[in-house]
């Protein structure tokens, strides 16, 4: 059966405010679950960069609260197609029925003091959220979860690599994060132990996408100290002596490590 296709493609010469149209998505997950907090947080973080950034771009936010004149409409209103797709793709979106409705309602949620509330609260919920042991569940009262503990590490790495947010100069976020740290460094300890338990062929077992997501979240925090390196080395290893052909994802994650 043949049907009709038909493709639509639009151009943007910067992407960045692509960007940050998508960060309302993110500031207004709905779910109290410790992804999408940190999701909250972490473009929270963004929108105050940027709005702390430049006079320009704070004064552009602040017009929108107020106004919404025409001039400010974008080609995306002009392309009826375009516009539906994006309305029916991106949930957020369509509480604003059109262009100039969407750059007010960027405008409001880039309000600083609102922002700078809605960190507070998600960090608030983030070390409640946190277990005992330093690793956080999926919901608040679940076992702690490895891939989200890692998510979350990352995450708040990733906002200090960037010179958004220097988690080591906020005690409740520098205790959160090395708390945090403690915890995957002894599930990857205890990974180590089982590979040399079972005598492992380092020829054949080579890191898993658990093992990989640690290291990156790990190389973003390497001052902060851990007890074992032999997991590093068994890595390291993997990486120079074996011909293991990793995608494209962990290849990029595990150059971020071997800087570490």
């Amino acid at each position: 059966v043949v049907k009709a296709v038909k493709l639509t493609l639009e151009y943007t010469s910067n992407p960045a405010w692509s960007a940050i149209q998508a960060l309302p998505y993110l500031m207004e997950y709905p779910y109290q679950c410790s992804e999408q907090i940190f999701s909250r947080y972490y473009a929270n973080a963004i929108a105050t960069h940027i709005a702390n950034s430049s006079p320009k771009i704070k004064a552009v936010f602040e017009s929108w609260k107020s106004s919404s004149p025409d001039a400010f409409l974008s080609n995306l209103e002009k392309n009826q197609d375009l516009k539906n797709l994006i309305l029916e793709e991106t949930p957020w979106v369509m509480e604003a029925k059109d262009e100039t409705e969407r750059k007010k309602r960027i405008g409001l949620l880039f309000d600083l003091n609102k922002m700078s509330s809605e960190l507070s609260t998600a960090l608030n919920l983030l070390m409640k959220a946190q277990s005992s042991n330093g690793g956080w569940p999926w919901f608040e009262g679940m076992p702690e979860d490895r891939y989200i503990t890692q998510h979350i590490v990352s995450g708040l790495g990733h906002l200090d690599h960037l010179g958004i947010q220097s988690v080591r100069n906020e005690s409740r976020i520098k205790n959160m994060l090395n708390r945090a740290v403690q915890y995957l460094d002894q599930r990857m300890l205890e990974d180590y132990r089982e590979l040399i338990r079972t005598k492992a062929d380092r020829d054949k077992v080579h890191p898993g996408a658990e093992q990989i997501h640690f290291l990156y979240a790990r190389s973003f925090l390497s001052d902060i100290n851990t007890s074992f390196t032999g997991y590093y080395d068994y890595v390291k290893h993997d990486l120079y002596f074996t011909n293991n052909n990793y995608c494209l994802v962990f290849s990029e994650s595990l150059g971020t490590f071997t800087s570490f």
